[in-house]
C-alpha cells in the first residue's frame, strides 16, 4: 500500500455556522492522506496520486463557504476519490484556529475516514 499525503496545509477561508465567521474568516490547517495500491514499477505520475492535484482540490473547496467544517472534508474526499478513482482511503482533517465561542481552544477539529 502507498501512501500520498499532505500536512499542515494553510488557508484563510470563511466556513463557520455562525453568520459572522463567514464575513471575518478565520484561519484552518488541512491534512490529506490517501492510500492506493503500489504498482510493480514507477515509471510514470499516473500511476500515483500528484500532491499537487490534492492541494488544488483543497484549495478550490476551501474558497466555497460551508457553515458546518463536516460538509468541507467531506467535498474533498469525494473530489479526491472522484479524481482519483484509484485511492482505497482517504483521511482529510480539518482545523479551525481559535473557534470563536468564547473559550479558551487553539483548534476545532473535524476529521473524515474513508474507506473504498
Amino acid at each position: 500500500m502507498l501512501t500520498v499525503a499532505l500536512e499542515g496545509l494553510k488557508f484563510f477561508a470563511y466556513h463557520g455556522f455562525y453568520p459572522e465567521e463567514q464575513v471575518i474568516g478565520n484561519y484552518f490547517f488541512l491534512d490529506i492522506r490517501v492510500n492506493l495500491p503500489e504498482p510493480e514499477h514507477f515509471s510514470a505520475l499516473s500511476e500515483s496520486v500528484n500532491y499537487e492535484s490534492l492541494y488544488n482540490i483543497a484549495e478550490q473547496t476551501m474558497r466555497v463557504p460551508q457553515q458546518l467544517l463536516e460538509q468541507v472534508v467531506h467535498d474533498i474526499s469525494m473530489e479526491i476519490k472522484q479524481t482519483f478513482p484509484v485511492i482505497s482511503y482517504s483521511h482529510v482533517t480539518l482545523r479551525k484556529q481559535s473557534p470563536p465561542f468564547g473559550g479558551d481552544v487553539a483548534n476545532s477539529l473535524v476529521a473524515l475516514e474513508k474507506q473504498y
